[in-house]
């Protein structure tokens, strides 16, 4: 099995049978009792009642009582209760698919990781899965898997740039022979481009709107949108266009091209020819965004080009090594 634990989506891929779950990474609980005094339970936990879609369609909708969280962010574990329950109750899905293997999870279990996780983190991670009876675990960083889904061989030494546009956060990586030769992480992404339309659509029309529907503005690269009139209090309806959307985010896009621009510069003369050969490869999500490549091509000169399927190159990766049953003791 293998698992692509992403800031926005957390993708399952189970041998043989394929992509089996693909959910947002969001969970919603009742919130915790905040008591003081001797009185006070010394372990509060909170048991969820929403998980994946049915989570995020409750976010800015949920009432007092009731909190949705995200897990993960930036790339980094943000609440670790929460993360066991939310992998416990889709792993306890999977269980339910049929399947030749018995107790598949036991054998072989496969985590995408950021590049940028820590090391605390990555210990966390690895004692959660060993807690829910895992022990043959395997990180691997999602720029090389995303190599590899995208069809770079890992016993040559040609290089590729991926730039890997998530939710949280971007990863720039050049990859070469399993590995990462160069990368920067920052914590700019889909997220970011979000706030950016939430900000410009309040500033330019004295609408507030939420961060879904400013996400859905900008994966229909705008269109119509009702949120609360500033000046009145009352619903108001504008209709964006996809030239205002590409205002809104216009910076955002401009940081990441210079971050990118900064990884090339850095990287070895060796594998120079290899880039410009190959080009500079966008997946995530995020690199959805109209415009994106464009900007980065006439930046660096250098062709750039969205991925097919950009948000599911990593978790094509992790089929690729289970299906083959590569030896993923080099990838530690």
């Amino acid at each position: 099995m293998a698992i692509d634990l992403g800031s926005s989506n957390t993708i399952i891929y189970l041998q043989e049978k394929g992509i089996v779950v693909d959910e947002p990474t969001m969970l919603a609980r009742k919130k915790k009792k905040k008591w003081t005094g001797l009185s006070a339970p010394k372990f509060a936990i909170a048991k969820p009642i929403a998980y994946g879609y049915k989570a995020k369609e409750m976010l800015n909708r949920e009432p007092g009582q009731i909190e949705v969280v995200v897990p993960i962010k930036n790339g980094n574990i943000a609440d670790l209760e929460g993360l066991e329950f939310f992998i416990n109750y889709f792993l306890k899905l999977v269980y339910e698919i049929p399947n030749n293997k018995l107790r598949f999870i036991k054998s072989k279990l496969l985590v995408s990781i950021p590049s940028s996780m820590n090391q605390v983190n990555r210990r966390a991670l690895r004692e959660l899965f060993k807690q829910i009876g895992s022990f043959n675990i395997f990180l691997i960083e999602q720029p090389v898997l995303a190599a590899i889904g995208l069809g770079l061989s890992m016993e040559s030494g040609s290089g590729l740039v991926v730039v890997d546009v998530g939710g949280g956060k971007t990863e720039i990586s050049v990859v070469s022979m399993g590995g990462i030769v160069i990368g920067k992480t920052i914590p700019i992404a889909g997220g970011t481009m979000d706030a950016d339309i939430v900000n410009y659509i309040r500033m330019k029309y004295g609408i507030l709107i939420g961060s879904v529907s400013a996400e859905r503005l900008k994966i229909n690269n705008g269109g119509i949108v009702r949120g609360r009139n500033l000046e009145t209090g009352l619903p108001k309806s504008v209709k964006l266009r996809e030239e205002e959307i590409l205002e809104a985010v216009g910076l955002t896009l401009s940081k990441i091209s210079s971050s990118v621009i900064r990884v090339i510069d850095e990287t070895p003369p060796e594998l120079m020819d290899d880039i410009l050969k190959r080009g500079i490869v966008l997946v995530g999500g995020g690199s959805k965004i109209k415009g994106l490549n464009k900007l980065i091509e006439g930046n660096t000169h250098i062709n750039c080009r969205v991925a097919d399927e950009p948000n599911l190159c990593v978790i094509k990766g992790c089929g690729e090594l289970l299906e083959k049953n590569r030896d993923l003791d080099n990838f530690v």
